[in-house]
């Protein structure tokens, strides 16, 4: 109990600005989940460094799980065919380990953010075949070797399914010429055969709610199953809206995979509250032309940057409650929730699909106070257990 109070009156003092008053209390998402699952958190090598003190309090007493944005993908630890940096991403894993939290690697084959030499030669052409499978086998084994017994989970192979099911013709698929099979059987084959004993291997993916896309990775992960290949998990990259997707589509692929005894995480959550993406995810490059940036449109799809409106706030307290909701629900068949950053000055939602927007995706808003969407996911164990 004496911890307890001590930790609560420095949550206290963390939110407490320069202008002479307190936040209101912040209890801890972790403790009131804390036998449900992990509560994760995407975090930055600025985060790691330590230079904003305040906010590393605020993660460590509200999350048990860390994931890294991006210092584990390939062009950061690999980024030129004899250069490698593993520094950021020590640094991740050492203040992972040093707190006692949950440390996951993301990610090992991808086809954004992996440079072109992956895939070519020196001279631009196509590497052959016997090329490729080399590359992705030093690669795997270098990095997987590298980090073990630094992390806990692999996420092995992100986002090669399409919206039909089928396989996304990019990067290494595209490298390869082939249906996409073969490059995901390839990179669990190694990670299979590099990875220590006890660290966990996943499948990372976007909409894995759209039941044709999640009819793909069903079909993915039971024929690397009966190729003999071990796949413990699949995340479920929940980069969502007020008012997408369909709750039962959610419950349905919680289901629907955890049937097949996999883990089921909910990764990279986000709740989008800007217009464009509001209907769905929207990928591509489009929507970043310089156009958008123009006054006309600046006005619509820019519309709080002076804070958010309090119509607007309680629709994002109302979304995040019914998801928690469906997670506390099927607490039984999720290992781990993971917000894609601290807070909402973090959050790569300020610059997608549109670049330079002011947007309120996260539980905690840019000076590390809480959004009212925190007092309505801390309430839902409790409410629980009150019926």
């Amino acid at each position: 109990m004496k911890t307890k109070a001590i930790l609560l009156l420095a949550i206290a003092g963390i939110l407490s600005f320069s202008c002479g008053q307190s936040a209101p209390k912040v209890d801890s998402l972790k403790e009131a989940y804390d036998g449900s699952f992990k509560m994760g958190c995407a975090i930055s090598p600025f985060m790691v460094s330590g230079r904003n003190p305040q906010a590393v309090e605020l993660l460590l007493s509200q999350f048990n799980a860390i994931s890294p944005d991006n210092c584990m993908k390939p062009e950061s630890l690999h980024p030129g065919p004899d250069v490698w940096n593993f520094g950021p991403a020590d640094a991740y894993c050492e203040f992972g380990r040093e707190h006692g939290m949950f440390v996951l690697g993301h990610t090992l084959c991808w086809h954004n953010q992996t440079p072109e030499f992956f895939w070519t030669r020196p001279d631009g052409t196509p590497k052959s075949r016997a090329e490729l499978v080399e590359t992705l086998r030093s690669y795997i084994e270098t990095v997987v070797t590298h980090f073990a017994g630094k992390v806990d989970a692999w996420d092995v192979v992100n986002e090669i399914v399409a919206e039909d099911g089928g396989f996304r013709d990019l990067g290494w698929v595209k490298a390869f010429g082939g249906d996409g099979y073969e490059v995901a059987k390839l990179a669990f084959q190694f990670a299979n055969e590099y990875a220590p004993e006890g660290t966990e291997l996943y499948y990372n993916e976007f909409n894995v709610w759209r039941p044709s896309k999640l009819e793909g990775v069903i079909n993915l992960v039971r024929r690397l199953r009966a190729d003999g290949l071990r796949v413990d998990g699949v995340g479920i990259q929940a980069h969502w809206g007020l008012n997408y997707p369909k709750n039962e589509y959610i419950e349905n692929a919680i289901e629907e995979l955890s049937a097949l005894g996999l883990k089921v995480m909910i990764t990279e959550l986000d709740v989008d509250v800007l217009p464009i993406s509001k209907e769905g995810q929207v990928i591509g490059k489009s929507l970043q032309d310089p156009q958008y940036q123009l006054e006309e449109f600046e006005a619509f799809l820019d519309p709080y940057k002076d804070g958010l409106p309090a119509e607007v706030e309680d629709q994002l307290a109302a979304r995040y409650e019914e998801l928690f909701k469906i997670f506390y629900n099927h607490r039984d068949q999720i290992d781990r929730v993971t917000f894609w950053g601290l807070h909402d000055g973090a959050s790569w939602k300020n610059g997608s699909p549109i670049p330079q927007r002011t947007n309120y995706p996260l539980l905690f808003q840019r000076d590390l106070t809480p959004h009212k969407a925190l007092e309505a996911v801390l309430a839902i164990p409790a409410a629980a257990v009150s019926e």
